[in-house]
């Protein structure tokens, strides 16, 4: 168990690195309604403020709270859409929310989690913090590595 926390400890450090190294920080725009709803596996998930909390509706109406602040997004591909990543048949997608440091400061920070769908029923990672505003639709390794499989 411990191997396996060490494991994810590095790769998100190893994420945060390679983001901070590849990319100028800018400052966090608000989450677009159109990264709002992704689909998995047919059903619609759909991100929605709960008392400044982001939380995930689930097609019954119910909700799935995620633990980070509002506003925040699926992370998107090339296209700006969500995007799902696809590990052996398990669709994952990655909420994400941005802060800037301060108004004048090209520093920013993220927290985001994974949920994945796996047995029928959504599952959602441990929350992963990077020092830098993470873009686009991300490794796989963010998907994948904040789950024990």
């Amino acid at each position: 168990m411990n191997k396996a926390r060490c494991a994810v400890f590095v790769g998100c450090l190893f994420s945060s690195l390679t983001a901070c190294a590849g990319q100028q920080a800018e400052p966090a725009a608000p989450a677009a309604a159109v990264n709002q709803v992704v689909s998995m596996n047919g059903q619609q998930l759909t991100l929605v403020n709960d008392q400044q909390r982001c939380a995930l509706r689930k097609p019954d109406q119910t909700l799935l709270p995620l633990d980070l602040p509002w506003p925040c997004q699926f992370t998107v591909d090339r296209q700006d859409k969500p995007h799902v990543e696809t590990f052996g048949k398990v669709p994952i997608v990655i909420v994400i929310h941005l802060t800037a440091a301060a108004e004048d400061s090209p520093e920013c920070r993220s927290e985001y989690r994974a949920i994945r769908q796996i047995n029928g029923r959504l599952e959602p990672s441990i929350i992963a913090r990077t020092a830098s505003c993470m873009r686009g639709a991300g490794d796989q390794k963010n998907y994948t590595g904040l789950f024990t499989w």
